[in-house]
């Protein structure tokens, strides 16, 4: 497909998606911390580069951007994220951490099919994880819960697709 000038790939692309998350932050990649206090990640293979940068712990909103050829080249796509622990759970540090904890197994399922976040459907011990989207990889939308027995606990709108120029 082309995005502005260039011509990329989109099932490498969204296969590079899957692999720079998995290399992130769910998979315990090497973590940046940024003068602002914000956490970020960086994956890079052949043309695609990829960057995950969030503040905040209970509620941390975020962005993962991919730029191609260059850590500053054209950014091609993007999504952005917010959410987190609900109120009512952001001084449980505990249970924070056992979310979290969880949340990276989840995002460590992702696939092709859903490559921005995790799968459908993941359970696990008590923690269920379940997301749902609309769109691809050109344009998405969705949102992600995380339910210790019959609570939801945790819950996130996420947002993006392909950057495409003049």
């Amino acid at each position: 497909m082309k995005i502005g000038k260039l011509e990329i790939n989109l099932d490498e692309l969204q296969e590079f998606i899957v692999e720079a998350g998995k290399n992130g932050y769910a998979g315990n990649g090497e973590q940046t911390r940024m003068q602002d206090g914000s956490k970020s990640y960086a994956f890079h293979k052949g043309d695609f580069h990829y960057t995950d940068n969030y503040a905040g712990s209970y509620q941390a909103p975020g962005s993962e951007i991919v730029r191609w050829q260059r850590e500053d080249g054209q950014r091609i796509w993007q999504m952005s994220y917010s959410g987190g622990m609900l109120p009512e759970f952001w001084n449980n540090e505990e249970l924070s951490t056992k979310t979290f904890i969880f949340l990276k197994e989840a995002l460590l399922q992702s696939n092709s099919k859903y490559p921005f976040r995790g799968p459908e459907k993941f359970d696990k011990e008590n923690f269920r994880y379940w997301m749902s989207m609309e769109g691809d990889i050109k344009r998405f939308s969705g949102k992600e819960f995380i339910q210790l027995y019959d609570h939801v606990i945790f819950s996130q709108d996420f947002i993006g697709g392909l950057v495409i120029l003049k």
